[in-house]
């Protein structure tokens, strides 16, 4: 049950980087489509930093901690997204050989593809949280 405890926080920190990423970064890269404009991986100002260690972190003790059926396929359909636009979206956004209509519209791929993890995210946590909430209670 220990193990359990620093689920939902850092569930809750991969959320809000993908909120962030939402809200503020995509809606700067649809308004100013540059091609070449996103940093390396590892570069200063990297999403990554937003998730490492903190996403892998909350998703390997999701699984061990024996999450609920429903929170586990809603935390597989966001890793499944995440994967897919990391290896196939962002890489378009680093390279400066694209053109900016191309930038554009991966751009917008991006923001319903991250829309989905959003969403996929906070209801791993509200599952997680009810099922928590039930073992606590003896229901």
């Amino acid at each position: 049950m220990r193990l359990s405890r620093p689920v939902v926080p850092l569930l809750g920190m991969w959320l809000l980087g993908n909120l962030y990423e939402q809200v503020v970064w995509n809606p700067q890269l649809l308004a100013d489509p540059r091609p070449g404009s996103l940093v390396g991986v590892f570069a200063a100002g990297s999403p990554i930093y937003h998730y490492l260690p903190w996403a892998p972190l909350a998703v390997v003790l999701t699984v061990v901690t024996r999450a609920p059926k429903p929170a586990l396929g809603c935390l597989a359909v966001s890793v499944a997204m995440k994967i897919l636009l990391i290896t196939q979206v962002d890489p378009v956004f680093r390279d400066p050989s694209v053109s900016r209509d191309v930038v554009h519209d991966n751009a917008v791929l991006w923001a319903f593809g991250n829309g989905v993890v959003i969403i996929a995210v906070a209801a791993t946590i509200l599952l997680v949280q009810r099922a928590r909430h039930r073992v606590r209670s003896g229901t």
